[in-house]
């Protein structure tokens, strides 16, 4: 357990620093692009002055991309970054995606969901995708429906230096889904980046196809070096790796390149870096895992 403190301690001091880079009263990151745009219009800058969702449907929509904005800026870096290095957004400096996460630690296994044992969210994160994109054309945007990001932005506001504003029935719904069903109560704490976050599908998109060069990093797995102890199965937030029939099996799809799968095998099976060679997508069909241990 010493490597898995010790992981997820680095991965925490990453996340506080995309808190420090994109939340207010920081937002770092929104105050130093304003000033090399030099577009500085004394707004207050927070998360929603970045809003990666409105840009990202923009895009996909065919409706097109402005780029010198905050917006247009970040998703090109998110989209290169994700095709080079994995999701690295996710797995490195979200903070609404690792607070519900790192909540989940503290609460016992035995009062978790595993999502993962019964789905493969590849399917149900990129429907929503898919519906992100069409909800405009057939109904109305969805943009700032279940939005965790702003929700987020809220707690830090609300929760520290402000008040929380108000709380309507979709930002009531969201906090729920986020923090309590898919977050705190759900193995791994990641369900809600699983199934509803278009952002994160939409990197994991990109980085499925990056992997399949050399010159990008990705996974790697050696079957020689694994002695099956199921470590990084339970350590996975995403529910990327499964035990199966065919061993440690690897779901790409919903990958964050997080690292805390290297980070914790005692073998050192599990590796980052470029290559060749892809570790092969996990079978349908799933089995149980007989190590007791595993499951706790």
């Amino acid at each position: 357990m010493k490597k898995s403190n010790t992981s997820l301690i680095r991965r925490g001091i990453w996340y506080v620093l995309g808190l420090i880079l994109f939340y207010a009263p920081f937002a770092l990151y929104q105050k130093g692009l304003l000033l090399i745009l030099k577009n500085g219009n004394g707004r207050e800058q927070d998360w929603h002055a970045l809003c990666l969702r409105m840009p990202l449907l923009s895009l996909l929509s065919g409706k097109g991309l402005q780029i010198l904005t905050i917006g247009g800026i970040s998703i090109i870096l998110l989209f290169l970054s994700a095709f080079i290095w994995g999701p690295f957004f996710c797995g490195k400096l979200c903070f609404a995606g690792a607070l519900p996460e790192y909540l989940s630690r503290i609460v016992p296994d035995k009062f978790k969901i595993n999502w993962y044992k019964a789905i493969n969210p590849a399917p149900v994160r990129y429907g929503f995708l898919a519906g992100f994109i069409i909800a405009p054309i057939v109904s109305g945007s969805i943009v700032c429906s279940l939005c965790n990001y702003s929700f987020a932005q809220r707690l830090l506001t609300g929760g520290f230096w402000g008040e929380l504003g108000y709380l309507g029935s979709t930002t009531i719904l969201t906090a729920f889904l986020w923090l309590i069903l898919f977050g705190i109560f759900s193995k791994g704490g990641r369900g809600y980046c699983n199934f509803l976050c278009p952002i994160g599908a939409a990197q994991n998109l990109i980085y499925s196809i990056g992997v399949k060069l050399p010159f990008t990093y990705k996974l790697h797995f050696s079957k020689e070096k694994c002695v099956s102890c199921g470590i990084c199965v339970k350590e996975c937030s995403m529910g990327s790796l499964q035990n199966s029939t065919e061993g440690i099996t690897y779901r790409i799809h919903n990958c964050i390149t997080c690292h805390q799968c290297t980070a914790v095998c005692p073998k050192g099976a599990i590796s980052y870096g470029t290559g060749k060679g892809l570790w092969k997508e996990a079978p349908n069909k799933q089995v149980e895992v007989e190590n007791k241990a595993i499951e706790n």
